[in-house]
């Protein structure tokens, strides 16, 4: 027997953007449902699985009321950033001091972010954990999705659908929404190392022929690293023994790392993921949006993906605080005007970060003189310099801290 339920949002994946937007609408009095394929929250991942939240995701974390609790995990402050390109001259360095903020970023463990947030949305959102979404219809009054959950078919019906579950979103798939995008044929290398001086608040990123090398700062003074590697690279990598690894990447680290944190003494379990950019055609169709990675998923090297997701929360939030909204959260009207808000910021951001990785991937020596020209020039605080920080701390962006 079928149970059937009603709601005024559905949202379908309960990870981080999921729960934070879930517990933003319920806030705002709508009834609201979350639907997630994994049982429970997620347990701590070895290696840790991080993000880096921009000062503006943080401001909204502490609007929605759940930063204090995730804070209490620990997190690691990113109070400068080093941009340098290995046995070049040329570096940029960006402070947190220079925009009168504690800290640029703050990187935190994703399993302790959607931790809180499910203690923070226990009493106010509906959550169907361990649900597979089957079907998906709608028309011009409402959307409804038949899931298998505990065993049994239940349907759910709502003003409002709103797919969180992930790249390889299914609900964008059911909507035959098409995405935009390339491979970029590299895998991502993500381990966690510990150096003989720390890291003194610093996050680097050494850019490499192969790709970006990121170093980002942990709670308790170890390094998280990001390692954009060819595949045949990253396999070998993966493989090799730790002593060996270990010195592969202080070799690949050089200058760019080891005077500030020393040697780097020891690694934790290795991981690769690939690489890719993927951006939706539409963000919106009847009765159903996209947020965060099932609506965009980009290279991690401007460190943009959450903070993206978070910006999507906080327009779509804003368009659904109206009366008009209140009368119908699903409207055609609102929901092309949400798409049409993130649309620009979406492909700047993906623009940006593309261009980020074109420029310092080209290997001609006239480039490779002009890039480190560049860095010297933003590090003489320009104009672009400070727009450089605003842009990493997530200050600029419309709906961000100020």
């Amino acid at each position: 027997m079928t149970q059937q339920y009603d709601f005024d949002v559905v949202v379908i994946g309960g990870g981080a953007t999921g729960g934070m937007l879930a517990l933003a609408l319920a806030n705002q009095g709508y009834r609201v449902a979350m639907v997630e394929q994994a049982e429970g929250s997620p347990a701590p991942s070895n290696p840790e699985r991080v993000v880096a939240l921009s000062y503006g995701s943080r401001a909204y974390l502490q609007s929605l009321g759940v930063w204090d609790a995730l804070a209490a995990h620990g997190f690691g402050a990113i109070r400068s950033i080093e941009v340098r390109e290995p046995n070049q001259h040329g570096a940029m360095h960006m402070a947190a001091a220079d925009q009168q903020l504690d800290a640029l970023g703050y990187v935190v463990e994703l399993s302790h972010l959607v931790q809180v947030l499910y203690q923070a949305l226990a009493d106010k959102v509906t959550v169907f954990d361990g649900a597979q979404v089957q079907t998906w219809n709608t028309n011009h009054q409402a959307a409804s999705i038949s899931i298998r959950h505990d065993g049994t078919q239940t349907q759910l019906t709502a003003a409002l659908l709103i797919a969180a579950d992930g790249t390889h979103s299914q609900m964008r798939r059911m909507a035959k929404i098409p995405c935009q995008g390339w491979e970029h044929n590299r895998f991502a290398l993500v381990t966690s190392v510990r150096c003989e001086r720390g890291h003194a608040d610093t996050a680097y990123e050494c850019f490499r022929k192969s790709g970006p090398l990121a170093f980002l700062p942990l709670s308790d003074d170890r390094f998280s690293i990001v390692w954009a590697l060819a595949p045949q690279e990253a396999t070998r990598m993966l493989q090799m023994p730790k002593r060996m690894f270990l010195n592969r990447l202080q070799r690949a680290a050089d200058e760019a790392v080891l005077p500030r944190s020393g040697r780097i003494l020891d690694c934790n379990r290795r991981v690769c993921f690939p690489l890719g950019l993927r951006v939706a055609q539409s963000y919106a169709t009847e009765r159903m949006v996209l947020i965060g990675n099932a609506a965009h998923t980009l290279h991690p090297v401007a460190g943009q993906g959450l903070n993206l997701g978070i910006r999507d929360i906080e327009v779509l939030t804003t368009l659904c605080s109206s009366e008009a909204a209140k009368q119908d959260v699903g409207a055609p009207m609102l929901l092309k005007t949400y798409a049409e808000q993130r649309r620009l910021d979406v492909l700047a951001v993906a623009g940006f970060t593309e261009s980020m990785l074109s420029v310092f991937g080209n290997e001609s020596g006239v480039l490779r003189w002009l890039r480190s020209k560049a860095l010297d020039g933003l590090e003489l605080r320009s104009p672009l310099h400070h727009l450089l920080v605003k842009h990493a701390a997530g200050v600029t962006q419309e709906g961000s801290a100020t």
